[in-house]
């Protein structure tokens, strides 16, 4: 008896199908299945995004009523300049003429003394968040830690550093330390290497295995394997992940100065108190042209230590 080697299947009557027709009723079966699960989708973010607006009230009229009350709050908060007196300095009695920028900006020396501090802070917070992110960031990587509890606890560690705000974490530490910059660093520092450790991790689960199978052929131990096998690999991009993150903390740290933690936040948050509003003005001035010069600064920096060919 023959035996035959053709696995087509049959239909009811015994006939053999066609296989393109059997691959067309499949692709239609899959297409309705996928479309099924679109349009579930779909109807669940509308949902949701119908809830997110009612429970936050996100109505055009509201939004319209907000946007030229904004505008009056602009307009309280500017200061009152005369373009004749705009460029005067100081009196005989040393004292600045109301209507010059000298007399908006008296208090610039000491504005640039915090917003020095606000640097150094940032700086300090950036170097500590960066190496406790490099501590855990091999222990919390899937594809480099066997061992799965210490990998659960790496990575919850770190989703607990940056899951509290800076302002909570600098809050703590002031009621603990005192008034003054130690509390906006390590808050900062904190949540840096939560954030940083997340993003070192997916940086490392992304490695290929060969440099650190070759090391472990040759008798290279865990620890050796992470710094000859994978640091060369990831470093460029914690660098730049590093750079973005200053940038950040720059930000942060005028932020948290708000309670107390140092900085020219410190400062913004007394002539906010005060009522000084030309000050705040002033002060949110030069914290935007700091940023901004900063994010420039640390772009090239970025690009010259990842080198342009990079991109």
């Amino acid at each position: 008896m023959a035996v035959t080697t053709d696995s087509t299947p049959l239909d009811e009557m015994g006939h053999r199908q066609d296989p393109v027709s059997i691959y067309e009723k499949h692709r239609k079966e899959l297409a309705r299945a996928k479309m099924g699960q679109t349009i579930l989708l779909g109807a669940v973010f509308f949902g949701l995004l119908v809830f997110s607006v009612i429970t936050s009230q996100f109505y055009p009229d509201r939004l319209a009523q907000a946007a030229s009350r904004l505008f009056e709050y602009f307009g309280t908060i500017m200061p009152n300049l005369e373009w004749d007196k705009l460029f005067l300095g100081r009196d005989e009695q040393g004292r600045a003429i109301e209507g010059s920028l000298t007399f908006w900006y008296t208090d610039l020396d000491k504005y640039l003394a915090l917003i020095w501090e606000t640097i150094l802070m940032a700086i300090t917070a950036t170097l500590l968040g960066t190496a406790g992110a490099l501590a855990l960031c091999f222990a919390g990587s899937r594809n480099l830690m066997q061992n799965s509890w210490i990998y659960f606890f790496a990575r919850r560690f770190m989703e607990i550093c940056r899951g509290v705000p800076e302002i909570l974490i600098a809050l703590i530490f002031v009621f603990a330390f005192g008034i003054g910059p130690l509390a906006g660093i390590l808050a900062v520092a904190i949540h840096s290497a939560g954030a940083l450790g997340k993003l070192f991790a997916e940086v490392n689960e992304n490695v290929s295995q060969r440099p650190i199978d070759g090391i472990r052929g040759v008798g290279g131990n865990w620890f050796e394997q992470m710094r000859y096998g994978v640091l060369p690999q990831v470093l460029p991009n914690f660098v730049s992940y590093g750079f973005l993150r200053f940038e950040i903390n720059v930000r942060a740290s005028s932020i948290i100065g708000f309670v107390g933690a140092g900085g020219i936040g410190q400062e913004l948050n007394r002539v906010i108190s005060f009522y000084s509003d030309d000050r705040v003005l002033a002060v949110l001035i030069l914290v935007v042209i700091t940023v901004t010069i900063i994010d420039l600064l640390s772009e090239r920096l970025r690009l010259y230590f990842i080198g342009k060919e990079q991109l």
